[in-house]
């Protein structure tokens, strides 16, 4: 009933494309077969790339926390990244931490900057921060004349009792390079030693004097090198 409606012509041309049909239909149908392969083969791929990168990490993990373990415990110190001079202020800058193992770290070895920190000897790059080489000064400052520098001298030898305000001789091998220099300030040193208590003991290292601007100079060449001596003048 349906071809007697359908014209002839059109019944023909419908039975010549047929053909072109179905292989448009087959060609259509192995494309998405491939596709979806292409897609399988992605996804796998994708796969084994994330199954290889999450092995790698804990393969990584793994090593690191063995290499940890075999360190023992650790501990933070801060390691100088430029020269400091004796009397300069010590700050975070200045510093960068580091992990060691703490049976490489010295026990006079500091942790954080504190504040007021000074240099009481000269610091080199690489070198760590201690309460050797660092001290605070917590007596009172005096402030500084005018036409005056203020020099930090760290003597070689002990220093004789010596108070903010005391006039000092600058000596250096010999030759007095300054007379009646002026303390502004004391550099100390906090110590301790654990034998069941701890026992704190402050230590003048070292000060800060006031020198006429024509001296200064010298006055510090001498202090750089460690051949500044004092002598507390009357």
């Amino acid at each position: 009933m349906i071809n007697k409606l359908v014209p002839a012509s059109l019944h023909k041309f419908l039975a010549a494309i047929a053909p072109v049909i179905m292989r448009i239909r087959e060609i259509s149908a192995a494309n998405y077969l491939a596709l979806c392969r292409n897609n399988r083969r992605r996804q796998q791929a994708i796969a084994g790339l994330v199954c290889c990168a999450a092995l790698t990490f804990f393969v990584t993990m793994s090593r690191m926390q063995s290499a940890t373990s075999s360190l023992g415990e650790t501990t933070s110190v801060l390691i100088a990244t430029s020269d400091i001079k004796p009397g300069d202020l010590i700050t975070p800058q200045l510093f960068n931490r580091h992990t060691l193992p703490r049976s490489a770290v010295a026990p006079t070895a500091l942790h954080d900057v504190q504040i007021g920190l000074v240099a009481q000897q000269s610091i080199s790059i690489g070198e760590l921060l201690t309460t050797t080489n660092t001290g605070t000064s917590t007596s009172k400052q005096l402030q500084l004349p005018v036409g005056f520098r203020s020099v930090a001298i760290v003597p070689p030898a002990a220093l004789p009792p010596i108070q903010v305000g005391d006039h000092v001789d600058i000596i250096a091998n010999g030759v007095v390079l300054a007379a009646d220099a002026l303390v502004l300030s004391l550099m100390e040193n906090t110590t301790g030693e654990v034998t069941g208590v701890i026992v704190t003991r402050v230590i003048v290292t070292g000060v800060i004097v006031a020198v006429q601007a024509e001296l200064s100079a010298a006055v510090a060449s001498a202090a750089a090198i460690g051949d500044a001596t004092l002598v507390v003048s009357s």
